[in-house]
């Protein structure tokens, strides 16, 4: 891609997006956003969203994507709508930002690549906290060797949704449950600090009473040698977004993995010699994310969050949700160590 500005479009207007992606998208330089489309019944609110910040609010999301002005756009439509919407876009001609979960099964990812490849167009999943600036200096203190050979990973995240709410995440219609929601980062996180998948992968769920959907989870995962994650995830509790890193000479503990743009990063470390503290600066790590994105297209290069890290994702979501459904452990990949 030559040109200097890429124009974004956005499928989808709720609050959240409105108040964290978009801004980010206006705040990047060499990034505009340029229309933003919402479900039927929504315009006036899809106009007032993107209204701040200059976009301009196209009747539905085909006309969005039929729009030539739009290089790039950002998906944030249920999780059943991901693999279809984000296809389209790509056919269209659009590069694609696209919340996550990518898919909820690794065929999803697949169809997503195969059309990416086709289109020669940039997809990446948006996993926004891996954009702060404290996991970059984790992985640093990692690979320092200051806590040792990492054996186990503990990560809990949690936000709590009230009941008759109305709240998507509650629908099963739509992929809601907690799994595809808060516990995409609790299940990404062991992997991205392993650096594979899990060879087997344990999971029980529990669904709150008057629920359709699960509504918390805890469980573990076996990547081998002795290595292993413990993890809880929910929409009853919270919250909670903290995840430790077990080394055969210390912890290393991030206590907010979902720092916002307003709040500093905070690392402990605890070996045999004591403990200690580090500030990581607040960072916005939505508009790093959209940074990072733009570059990827720009340049062609290879995005932070690669199509391999979507699959691996997918496979692993699925086979908890079959862990917890069987009430036993299961392998979720055939190929224990997938290359990053």
């Amino acid at each position: 891609m030559t040109t200097t500005t890429l124009r974004w479009g956005v499928l989808g207007a709720t609050s959240y997006i409105a108040t964290h992606l978009m801004p980010a998208i206006a705040q990047t330089p060499g990034c505009v956003l340029s229309a933003v489309a919402s479900r039927p019944g929504r315009a006036a609110q899809a106009a007032d969203a993107g209204g701040k910040f200059g976009a301009t609010a196209l009747p539905d999301y085909a006309a969005l994507l039929a729009d030539r002005d739009i290089d790039a756009v950002y998906i944030a439509l249920p999780n059943t709508d991901h693999v279809d919407w984000t296809v389209r876009a790509l056919e269209a001609g659009k590069h694609v930002l696209v919340e996550k979960p990518m898919a909820l099964d690794e065929e999803g990812c697949a169809r997503i690549e195969a059309a990416a490849r086709a289109a020669s167009r940039t997809v990446m999943e948006a996993f926004m906290y891996r954009f702060h600036p404290q996991q970059a200096r984790a992985t640093e203190l990692l690979a320092s060797g200051e806590i040792g050979e990492l054996r186990v990973v503990r990560a809990s995240f949690a936000f709590a949704i009230e009941a008759g709410s109305g709240n998507i995440r509650l629908e099963p219609k739509l992929g809601g449950g907690a799994t595809w929601d808060v516990g995409c980062y609790a299940i990404d996180v062991p992997q991205l600090f392993f650096g594979q998948a899990p060879q087997q992968v344990s999971a029980h769920f529990h669904t709150r009473p008057g629920e359709a959907v699960e509504t918390s989870a805890t469980g573990t995962m076996d990547f081998g040698q002795g290595r292993s994650a413990v993890f809880d995830y929910s929409i009853d509790y919270g919250p909670r977004s903290w995840y430790e890193l077990q080394g055969t000479h210390g912890t290393l503990t991030v206590s907010n993995a979902w720092a916002m743009s307003g709040e500093d990063g905070v690392l402990t470390v605890l070996t045999a010699q004591g403990t200690r503290t580090e500030t990581v600066p607040a960072a916005n790590h939505y508009q790093l994310q959209v940074a990072a994105f733009a570059e990827a297209v720009r340049t062609g290069g290879p995005t932070p969050v690669t199509l391999t890290d979507s699959r691996r994702a997918a496979r692993v979501g699925a086979a908890l949700t079959a862990s917890a459904a069987a009430a036993g452990a299961l392998a979720p990949t055939s190929d224990a160590t997938v290359p990053r």
